[in-house]
């Protein structure tokens, strides 16, 4: 081969055009920095969350999204508040960084209305902003906010109330905070709590309407925390006996460390003398604080009560605005950088606070002790996914608490408190509640038989020889609302829940409860009626009249009454006729027995169904149908298919795809399909198979894996209440009981009990997953939960909890990203003006993935290819499974066989491409983190075939691009941190499959050190058969800040290929690292005029055009856009949509823009 290249100068002519904008932002999903509540008249309560520069305003109870307004030019809403006037008068205040607004009540009402309030005008504060309030003052002041100087700044109204400024700053010393608090204490007093980088607590008054010199007083200097000071909360005035009131602090720190601190502004004598407290307050340095005078040191001792909580930094503390103690604790909530939201309660001796509110005497011989409490963990959840919390409120509406978090993965979560789950202080009497309210309670068996009405002769039976012991053995859900509970003893007990519930003992003939006394299984086939097996082999019927009969008889102990295709959230079929699947101890097959429901009478002879003779021991598990065909689970994971004929069931496949032998707890088949089902297994895997009947024999196919996180999966429902399908799964995640939405990937419920070896039943309402019961045995005692809510609810969905840092796009308009978290989620973003929040929707999430990914890639709608660290890449089938249920099917397909021996390289990225007319070839070309590149060939027939691999310098190659591939040769071009552009050859052996080893073409520089993001746009082949020429423009972004461009032009002549080269570079493109950058679709029918968008760390997004002549002539360049990305740490930026027309860009969170 010959190679030429014409190198014109090193750079290019860069302006920036000044045309029509053809860049509107469409859609945003980012991180909630601020969040807070509001009631309007209506009574109507509203969220108002901050979400880059974006105010939304949401209906909580709807949670519609009502209005959004843009507050700020290029900067994050970090803090709302909203006063409560009435009128014109200013009402809502915003800031973040320096940036200020004061928005007009009737801005809040236009948003909620749907309307778009005029644009605000933005101020700039002196300093960074922590807090704000705004509240009425004689004195022209209508707000204040503290800033990270420790500094108030009066914010000052004009007489009109139309126009606002700042006053002049006001502290009484300047260290650096992490974190403030501002608490109104009177219309001309401000309270301020500050916690410092270095660990300390400052709290001090301002005073607005002073007459001295000075406007401040330092009250307290706290130290004990041994981190910065992230959160600070002033609560309210908290009377606990009549005219004795205190005030408390509540702090935390990345020590992890939740502390609460006595506040209140005593009698002379009660607290050290306030004499040069400013002073005190440390500008540098953790540890002692050697200025601190002795008497002042001793503010520390006032830490009323400190507990450890979370895994990680905690960022913020609110108390609940509690005014009143009554031998109620008081709440305080912490919201983490673990992504979860923890609940104290504070705990005080009332006697000890009132004799310490005692102003003291000189003549009083004990000296003044600082009263303590006791500070107790005592409901924790998981709101987030990621990492961090950065917003959070807890608000009092009316009876009840309403606690939002805001994260990093732009979603918001509500709780509800006060009226949440009655815990096991009240145990006995929730137990008669069910139905009417939330219930979490614990009951003894005698506590238990207190509730349940004697049998009709007047006698409950003791506790004698003759009934055993008396403890719960299994239960069952009858229906919705009824209840069966087994007692070890043979007594069979059915609670009927509403208003009131009524618990009733059946009469059970004498010789049946000792039967049952002796060991029994309990099932319920169809809404209203039990089975029960036993270990003399008998099974018997509970029918809808409450009667028990015998209908079989097995040969020995009945170990399993499995229900073929028996859905929790389903009513019994119309049918009279049911079907059972008996597993009987020591045979190797399972017993199908059928029994009239209306009659209690068998229906023909039982069918013995043999059990796989590939597994020793085989036993069965689950059970279903699925169209004409029967498929059985085992406990070790395998699944079998049967087809009827000849008059027996007859196996014709088994296979086995989890890993461990781990049970197949459920099958399910899909809605309104006879060929697929759904399995879930304690591997913590569900699975969705299809029965395929080509070729005149059934085979099953494995079309999608998922591991939701629950833990293990002990069953699996559809639910249609929405009126689309949801995919409903509950198990055991450690020591919870959980269920879980996969459809809304939503946690409904998580129950403590105790794990998953215990007996149990669960029941959801047809009508709504989330109202659901549970019943459970944990330490002899019967457990009970009720829900009409679920603990947590989604008011906005997010998206990823860490940076994002690559996108791939499908042409059939999914768009797949991945994250730090090591998760890839693929989304189906539907076009529009003005989309909604569902416009943007996860359709699955891969967790397989165990180090961060570097690169995703599609191959045509149905293959996406993933690499990360550990040297893994994933080959993923992406499929729509043929049922009501829309589901988007995601199996991994392959793995990367050819792992070194550490197998510690990172694949840095990786191109793929079709390579056989069938579709079932694929061409994957990646390079490794050990400079090494690679070409295989891959079907997944044959896996991966090596055909070419080359090593490059010592220096990290970081792209690669397929240029020219054929089937007898191959071209490739790479990108490596030394800032070089190599095009690399490969050529097939005559007469054989095999390729040499990848030559170095050629090498150019363009960058001063590493590639960080590159694309390559391809120019139409010239006309002439003669010498069909190809020619490329690679763009590439470096950490350097520039941008770089190689005109490639490539001319084949017979058994020769001529390269011509020409480069240009664009110094200072961006003020940051250009992390990524994508080719636009051309508008250029010429092909002369390449479109390019860049992002970088300096969150700008950016649009260049790029000008080359028919020859090697110089590049010219023009910038025609130069924006504000709310992105932050931009990862990677792809062209989207159906028609190709959006531009999206991932980092922390996720932006499009209409091109």
């Amino acid at each position: 081969m010959t190679s030429g290249a014409q190198m014109p100068k090193f750079d290019a002519m860069a302006q920036k055009e000044n045309s029509v904008s053809r860049l509107q932002h469409n859609f945003l999903l980012n991180p909630i920095t601020a969040l807070t509540t509001y009631q309007d008249a209506s009574g109507c309560v509203l969220a108002l969350a901050g979400e880059d520069a974006w105010l939304k305003v949401y209906d909580v109870d709807s949670n519609q999204l009502l209005g959004q307004l843009r507050v700020f030019h290029s900067q994050s809403i970090h803090g709302i508040y909203v006063s409560q006037g009435d009128g014109q008068k200013a009402s809502i205040l915003i800031w973040g960084g320096q940036s200020v607004v004061i928005l007009p009540q009737t801005a809040l009402q236009t948003l909620s209305e749907g309307g778009t309030p005029p644009a605000p005008v933005e101020l700039k504060a002196p300093d960074w902003i922590y807090d704000g309030i705004l509240f009425s003052s004689s004195s022209g002041v209508s707000g204040a906010l503290v800033t990270a100087h420790n500094e108030i700044v009066p914010i000052l109204a004009s007489p009109d109330g139309t126009s606002f400024s700042f006053g002049g700053l006001t502290s009484p010393s300047r260290p650096i905070l992490y974190s403030a608090n501002l608490s109104l204490l009177s219309p001309s007093t401000i309270l301020v709590a500050g916690g410092t980088v270095f660990g300390e607590i400052i709290v001090w008054k301002y005073h607005l309407d002073s007459t001295l010199p000075s406007q401040w007083e330092v009250l307290f200097v706290f130290t004990g925390h041994e981190g910065s000071i992230f959160g600070v909360s002033i609560s309210p005035e908290i009377e606990i006996a009549p005219d004795t009131k205190l005030r408390l602090l509540a702090s935390c720190s990345d020590d992890r460390t939740v502390r609460v601190w006595d506040i209140t502004d005593r009698a002379s004598g009660v607290i050290a003398p306030r004499v040069s407290v400013s002073q005190e307050a440390r500008e540098t340095g953790f540890g002692e604080n050697s200025e601190a005078r002795s008497e002042n040191r001793n503010d520390s001792s006032k830490c009323v009560a400190v507990e450890m909580g979370h895994v990680s930094r905690i960022w913020h503390v609110k108390f609940t605005g509690q005014t009143d103690y009554q031998e109620k604790p008081i709440e305080v909530y912490s919201f983490g950088e673990d992504g979860s939201r923890q609940k104290w309660e504070l705990s005080l001796d009332t006697a000890q606070w009132k004799e310490a509110a005692r102003p003291r005497l000189e003549e009083d011989a004990e000296p003044w002790v600082q009263p303590a409490g006791k500070l107790r963990n005592c409901d924790g959840m998981v709101c987030h996914s990621g990492k961090n919390i950065w917003a959070a409120t807890v608000s009092r509406q009316e009876q009840s608490l309403l606690i939002m978090s805001g994260g990093a993965d732009g979603k918001i979560a509500v709780s509800q408190g006060g009226e949440f789950l009655k815990d096991e202080r009240n145990l006995v009497g929730d137990i008669s509640s069910v139905g009417l309210s939330d219930v979490n309670t614990r009951l003894t068996f005698d506590e238990f038989l207190q509730f349940v009405t004697p049998l009709k002769d007047g006698v409950v039976p003791p506790a004698t020889k003759a009934f055993g012991r008396q403890s719960f053995y299994r239960y069952v859900f009858l229906s919705e609302n009824t209840l069966l509970v087994t007692a070890a003893s043979g007594r069979l007990f059915v609670g009927t829940f509403g208003s009131p519930t009524v618990w009733e003992e059946l009469a059970v003939p004498e010789a049946i409860s000792a039967d049952i006394a002796s060991f029994h299984m309990l099932e319920s086939p169809r809404e209203g009626t039990a089975v029960i097996g036993t270990l003399s082999g008998k099974l018997y019927l509970l029918d809808e009249a409450r009667e028990i009969t015998e209908i079989a008889q097995l040969p020995a102990k009945i170990t399993d009454i499995i229900c073929p295709g028996h859905s929790g959230c389903k009513s019994a079929k119309e049918d009279t006729t049911q079907t059972l699947f008996i597993t009987v101890i020591g045979q190797g097959h399972a017993t199908m027995l059928e029994y009239d429901t209306s009659t209690g009478k068998t229906l023909g002879d039982f069918t013995a169904i043999k059990f796989d003779n590939d597994y020793q021991n085989y036993v069965m598990t689950a059970a279903s149908y699925c169209g004409s065909h029967l498929i059985f689970g085992s406990r070790v994971g395998t699944l079998t298919l049967y087809e009827y004929a000849d008059g027996s069931w007859t196996k014709i496949e088994a296979r086995k795809d989890c890993k461990d032998k781990d049970a197949v707890t459920s099958i399910v088949p899909l809605p309104g399909s006879s060929t697929a089902f759904l399995t879930t297994c304690r591997d913590g895997r569900h699975r969705i198979y299809a029965i395929d009947s080509q070729n005149g024999r059934a085979t099953l196919h494995l079309q999608h894996e998922i591991s939701p996180p629950i833990g293990m999966i002990e069953g699996a429902e559809f639910s249609d209440h929405s009126g689309t399908w949801e995919l409903i799964l509950h198990g055991f995640r450690g020591k919870y009981f959980v269920v879980w939405n996969e459809t809304l990937r939503q946690e409904l419920a998580a129950v403590e009990c105790g794990g998953a070896n215990r007996p149990y039943s669960y029941k959801c309402s047809p009508s709504d997953p989330a109202k659901l019961m549970f019943v459970y045995t944990k330490v002899t005692q019967m457990g009970f939960y009720a829900q009409k809510h679920p603990a947590l609810r989604t008011l906005k969905e997010g998206a990823h909890g860490r940076e994002i840092r690559t996108v791939a796009a499908s042409d059939n308009g999914y768009v797949a990203t991945a994250a730090e978290d090591t998760t890839i989620r693929i989304w189906q973003y539907k076009d529009s003006v003005n989309p909604t929040p569902r416009a943007f929707r996860c359709l699955a999430v891969m967790e397989k993935h165990s180090a961060g990914i570097q690169a995703l890639k599609w191959c045509g709608n149905n293959y996406l290819l993933s690499s990360a660290g550990n040297e893994e890449l994933f080959i993923w089938h992406i499929t729509r499974v043929d049922s009501e249920y829309e589901v988007l099917a995601v199996v991994c397909e392959a793995v990367y066989p050819d792992r070194t021996v550490d197998g510690d390289l990172r694949i840095m990225n990786l191109d793929v491409q079709s390579w056989s007319g069938n579709g079932k070839e694929m061409l994957i070309s990646l390079v490794l983190s050990n400079s090494t590149l690679r070409t295989y060939r891959y079907s997944k027939d044959l896996g991966f075939l090596l055909l070419s691999t080359r090593h490059y310098t010592g220096a990290c190659l970081t792209q690669i691009y397929h240029l020219h591939t054929t089937a007898d040769e191959l071209h490739v071009l790479t990108a490596a941190t030394d800032g070089y552009l190599c095009i690399w050859s490969s050529v097939r052996k005559p007469n054989t499959d095999d390729y040499t080893p990848y030559a170095l073409i050629t090498a150019t520089k363009l960058h001063q050190s590493t590639i960080k993001s590159m694309d390559i746009s391809s120019s139409p082949c010239s006309d002439s058969s003669q010498s069909p020429t190809r020619r490329w423009l690679a763009v590439t972004g470096g950490d350097d800040n520039a941008l770089g461009f190689l005109d490639i032009l490539f001319t084949p002549s017979f058994s020769s290929f001529t390269i011509q080269l020409n480069k240009s570079r664009i110094k200072s493109a961006h003020a940051a690292a250009v992390t990524g950058l994508t080719v636009l679709p051309s508008c250029d029918a010429q092909g002369e005029a390449t479109e390019v968008a860049t992002v970088s760390n300096d969150q700008r997004v950016k649009v260049w055009r790029v000008i080359r002549g028919d020859g090697m002539e110089r590049l010219r360049v023009q910038m025609r856009e130069n924006w504000y990305s709310s992105v932050a740490d931009a990862g990677d930026v792809e062209v989207i949509g159906e028609q190709r027309r959006r531009l999206m860009i991932g980092g922390v969170g996720v932006e499009v823009w209409e091109v």
